[in-house]
């Protein structure tokens, strides 16, 4: 917890180093905590996990210290994966396919 602390601190006081250890002292722990939740996305984890380290470094003064930092990033995680699925239905709700074959035209016209 000690070590948490000090990296809280030096975030807060604008060290770079301290900004970048954040983000390979946490990048893998919430990639694991984050790829089931997404079905084994990768593609799609990654962009949670950038996203929720990115609002864990903005949003850091926030950071009381009830609980671990890891927790507490899994929080965001949680959010951020609930954001995109909906983002992704949202998307395929729009999605119109479209194919040239006219068996299926034709059977698509009879729905």
């Amino acid at each position: 917890m000690k070590e948490e602390q000090l990296l809280i601190r030096r975030m807060l006081g604008g060290d770079e180093q301290a900004f970048e250890a954040f983000f390979n002292a946490y990048f893998a722990r919430i990639y694991r905590f984050a790829l089931p939740r997404l079905n084994g996305d990768v593609e799609a984890t990654r962009e949670v996990v950038q996203a929720t380290l990115a609002k864990g470094m903005r949003r850091i003064a926030d950071f009381r210290g009830d609980s671990a930092l890891f927790t507490w990033l899994c929080q965001i995680c949680r959010h951020e994966a609930v954001d995109h699925i909906r983002s992704q239905r949202r998307h395929l709700k729009h999605l119109v396919l479209i194919d040239d074959r006219p068996d299926l035209r034709s059977a698509i016209e009879a729905l």
